[in-house]
């Protein structure tokens, strides 16, 4: 329902965005929010869409860059109360976001994240290209002979393929 309502049905961008224990104990690999919100928009751009779902354990400061220079239409739970307010437990919070991510038509997640590899790994039972799941934020938005560096995800959090076991996903 999210998905339909507030993304009108039309492609959108997922990211996740770690922030709390990262900022303390992932300083090499963890951007700050303006370097996130700079590479939301190169994504966005790149990808021609118009929406972007933040998934984040941020207390507030994505969701303030995001309002403030993200070049689109930006939408977090948090900021959904209607939808919020029913969750008795934060995992059910969390899960959620990874529904909303794995179905999103291109994905970045946050560098040596669980919750970024599981999204990926969801991703690849749905069917989704590797290529719409792989990257990752970098510490800082670099560019290489005018376009964004990139920022590659480990090759084993993509399946290979479609399982039989995970049948339900993509029929």
């Amino acid at each position: 329902k999210f998905i339909s309502e507030a993304m009108k049905g039309e492609p959108y961008l997922a990211v996740h965005c770690r922030r709390t224990d990262f900022l303390k104990v992932r300083t090499r690999t963890t951007p700050d929010a303006e370097s996130i919100v700079e590479q939301v928009n190169s994504f966005l751009k790149e990808q021609g869409l118009k929406r972007v779902f933040i998934a984040t354990d941020s207390p507030q400061d994505i969701a303030d860059a995001a309002k403030r220079t993200i070049q689109g239409e930006v939408f977090l739970l948090t900021t959904l109360p209607g939808l919020t307010q029913h969750f008795s437990h934060p995992g059910q919070k969390a899960a959620v976001e990874m529904w909303i991510a794995a179905r999103a038509a291109f994905f970045v997640g946050t560098q040596e994240s669980r919750f970024t590899s599981h999204i990926q790994l969801e991703r690849s039972w749905l069917g989704k290209p590797k290529e719409s799941s792989e990257q990752e934020f970098c510490k800082e938005l670099e560019l290489e002979k005018g376009k964004r560096k990139r920022c590659i995800s480990p090759a084993y959090r993509h399946a290979s393929r479609k399982g039989s076991q995970h049948r339900q996903y993509w029929e």
